[in-house]
């Protein structure tokens, strides 16, 4: 009965360990292909080798923004400017650690939770490079939070290869009217003016033309007379 109790509580533990803690590739597999640090650049890992107080996870925030969680058997980074930063965690009670980083320089914390009056309170402590790089070995990634993690000073410029955004105003084209139509019809050439009909005499100048006759001496002489008039005026 006894070893049936003990095996129970081994597998419980064994399962709230196992769904508590990161299942990432561990640090072993994955140290050789980090992220290289840029010039200005320096490192923070945090990590929890321990599984007292394993139900206890609290958010791990640095200068405010929320960068992991203190997970058993895990461990997270940061990559920032070199500068100070405060990391910080909260259940009860608040821990916090400054830390200075070096341009290029890698810094170690170890996290874990220590008793509390109701909720374990948790811990930071800055470690040596070489034992924080012996306890990360079989630890697990804890990749949750790896959007806020990295800072890169190229953050703000357009990826590779991206095609240039237009900030100019969009000029819309006014739709043009459409032109008005030509006409097919062929031109009718102009016709020379028409000789005016004459116009029919007035009576004045049917009289006038009349008269003319009468005035002239010989209008109604014949030709017999003519030639008597020629002969009487030799």
């Amino acid at each position: 009965m006894r070893r049936w109790i003990g095996g129970v509580l081994l597998a419980v533990l064994a399962a709230g360990l196992f769904g508590c803690s990161a299942s990432g590739p561990r640090f072993s597999e994955m140290a050789g292909s980090m992220p290289s640090l840029g010039e200005n650049e320096g490192r923070i890992y945090f990590y929890r080798n321990s599984i007292v107080g394993m139900a206890v996870q609290p958010d791990v925030s640095v200068n405010g923004q929320v960068v992991g969680t203190s997970r058993p058997s895990s461990f997270f980074y940061i990559d920032r400017p070199a500068g100070t930063y405060r990391a910080s965690a909260r259940t009860e009670a608040e821990g916090t650690i400054d830390v200075v980083l070096r341009p290029k320089q890698t810094a170690y914390v170890s996290m874990s939770i220590s008793m509390g009056l109701l909720v374990g309170h948790p811990n930071f402590e800055r470690v040596s490079e070489a034992e924080g790089r012996k306890e990360l070995q079989s630890l697990a990634f804890d990749d949750v939070f790896a959007s806020v993690r990295t800072v890169k000073a190229s953050a703000d410029a357009p990826p590779a290869g991206a095609a240039a955004v237009s900030t100019a105003p969009a000029v819309v084209s006014k739709p043009v009217a459409p032109a008005a139509a030509v006409a097919t019809t062929p031109l009718v050439p102009a016709q020379p003016p028409t000789a005016t009909a004459a116009a029919a005499p007035t009576p004045s100048a049917r009289a006038t033309a009349s008269a003319a006759p009468e005035a002239t001496p010989f209008a109604k002489t014949s030709l017999n007379d003519l030639r008597l008039l020629l002969q009487a005026n030799r």
